[in-house]
């Protein structure tokens, strides 16, 4: 039995149809946790989010590791919300699961892990210190494969059993514990659990399979509360008031000793405007 399925979880994007579904016999399932989401395409099921504040990761927990709901499917494909199907799934999943556990498209425009690393930081997709940090684990623990092609994981097809379900949790357990970009980490955590994927080399944008859709309805405000806010640990606000109260006393004392030159400048034009007038005062009158 096979199944596709996606995740809407936040109101961060708005769910496409899926023309395809109404020729095929695979079922399309959509997990969302907003109970007015409605579809003519996808059986829309209502779940609680695994981590309340954190839409973006509560989605990725779904895609990764699915819903009780799908135990029953021997294979399964997952699609990102903007992913409209141009296929049947039965044709994507009989030709990338043919000798093959996962198949996750290739990344068409980025050609190694380090280059998406790199993409991430340079767009500010996710923070800067967690993404160092995990660029630099990496590195130690198995740095030939930040060399490797890396996937784009807007689909994922799998065969389930108990040797991808372990690799699935693995990738999990570091986008909870590093970036939340699960491309970052697929080829590590599928390597190292000895999980291989077969890249699928098809254009991420548009392809005989697939069309990415623009956008629509994604949220302007952020998915999880920022550092600065309120989660911001007491000692790290506090390092933060001593900078800037550091950085008062510097203007402070610039501004001061600013005008401390300028005193000293008139007290020095004063000492040399007084000999003059005081010889102006000792000249005799003309008329005396």
């Amino acid at each position: 039995m096979r199944a596709v399925y996606t995740a809407v979880i936040g109101g961060y994007e708005e769910l496409h149809e899926q023309p395809v579904a109404a020729d095929s016999r695979v079922p399309f399932v959509c997990f969302t946790d907003d109970p007015g989401l409605h579809s003519a395409t996808w059986d829309v099921r209502l779940v609680t989010p695994a981590l309340a504040l954190d839409p973006v990761r509560s989605s990725r927990a779904l895609k990764l590791v699915g819903h009780d709901d799908l135990s029953a499917y021997d294979e399964t494909l997952w699609v990102d919300a903007r992913v409209v199907l141009r296929v049947d799934p039965d044709t994507i999943l009989d030709g990338w699961l043919d000798g093959a556990d996962v198949a996750i498209p290739r990344h068409s425009y980025r050609t190694d892990v380090v280059a998406e690393f790199d993409a991430v930081l340079q767009l500010g997709y996710d923070d800067s210190s967690r993404l160092y940090e995990q660029l630099t684990h990496y590195a130690t623990l198995a740095p030939e494969l930040l060399e490797a092609p890396v996937p784009w994981t807007g689909m994922l097809a799998r065969r389930h059993g108990p040797a991808v379900a372990r690799a699935m949790d693995e990738w999990l357990l570091h986008v909870l514990r590093y970036s939340r970009r699960d491309q970052l980490s697929a080829v590590h955590t599928l390597a190292t659990t000895g999980v291989a994927w077969r890249p699928i080399p098809i254009d991420n944008h548009r392809s005989e399979v697939h069309v990415w859709q623009e956008p629509r309805g994604r949220s302007g405000r952020l998915p999880v509360l920022g550092v600065s806010d309120s989660l911001q640990p007491p000692i790290a606000r506090l390092g933060e008031l001593r900078n800037q109260l550091d950085h008062t006393r510097h203007l402070l004392a610039v501004e001061v000793a600013e005008r401390e030159e300028q005193v000293r400048a008139l007290e020095a034009e004063l000492a040399a405007a007084r000999p003059v007038r005081e010889g102006s005062s000792d000249r005799p009158d003309a008329d005396g």
